[in-house]
């Protein structure tokens, strides 16, 4: 039964703005949370999700493009944002608006919300302790890093084996450096604390896929410095060096939204909706 009950949905993934949904039984829990309140709502009702079934928002750091709507979002909704205690503390240093309810973790952290087992661990990444997650939920494993300069040994022990993987795509190394960039923002990005371009991502897949891997998104991906044809061609090739040409992948985006339901013999249907 728990099959039917598992679904993710992606209410967008770059730049400006990123958020997704993991939803088992009558609990979801949102990550991130970079759309305004307004537009946050509107994808969730496009995607068929609940609101009022969230009992937290998870946040990976502090930047724009996943904080903008988390305190309207959060009070609206009377739930809590659960983040790193040294950005809460950030925040709190710089007047910055807070929702009412704030759990705070320490990166490496495990706890527990509602049907969610929720893990934590640190990632290389310009902010004041970005995390990622891996999330357990109706038997499976979501793993996410959508933010981060490399895959080290953290990244790879905490992601390994994951049955949904969501890893950051973010630019093609030749179209960053040719932009019309600053140098010192081009260096950012293609720094240890930048993001991961996609040569990164589809190399890091050797040692990230197991035998328990089902799906495979990629996320954050860059409009200015990526395309969809070469996240798409790049990780085909690197599965089908690893003999996984049959696991399920899907290129996120800013617009498109995505829905994603497990089915009753362990399979993942990805639905682009409109």
């Amino acid at each position: 039964m728990f099959k039917e009950m598992f679904r993710i949905g992606i209410l967008g993934s770059g730049s400006q703005g990123n958020s997704l949904i993991i939803s088992s039984g009558n609990d979801a829990i949102l990550v991130d949370a970079g759309f305004s309140r307004k537009e946050i709502l509107k994808r969730l009702e496009k995607l068929g999700f609940d609101p009022s079934l969230i009992r937290c928002v998870l946040l990976t750091h502090e930047h724009t493009d996943h904080f903008n709507g988390v305190p309207v979002l959060c009070d609206t909704l009377k739930i809590p944002l659960c983040a790193a205690g040294n950005v809460l503390a950030m925040k709190k240093r710089k007047s910055a608006r807070l929702p009412q309810q704030l759990w705070s973790f320490e990166p490496g952290e495990q706890f527990c919300v509602g049907a969610f087992q929720v893990s934590t661990f640190p990632v290389q990444h310009d902010a004041i302790d970005p995390v990622g997650f891996v999330i357990g939920c109706s038997g499976l494993r979501i793993g996410i890093a959508t933010d981060l300069g490399e895959v080290g040994p953290v990244v790879r022990r905490n992601l390994t084996n994951c049955e949904v993987l969501i890893l950051e795509s973010n630019y093609d190394v030749n179209m960053l450096r040719n932009s019309d960039r600053a140098l010192s923002l081009i260096n950012r990005i293609d720094g240890r604390h930048g993001h991961l371009d996609n040569r990164a991502a589809a190399a890091a897949l050797e040692n990230l896929l197991g035998e328990r891997s089902q799906l495979l998104l990629l996320a954050h991906r860059s409009e200015e410095c990526n395309t969809y044809e070469l996240v798409h061609s790049g990780i085909s090739e690197a599965l089908q060096k690893l003999q996984k040409s049959e696991l399920p992948f899907a290129v996120l985006s800013q617009e498109k939204l995505f829905r994603i339901c497990r089915r009753n013999d362990g399979a993942f249907d990805i639905g682009e909706v409109l």
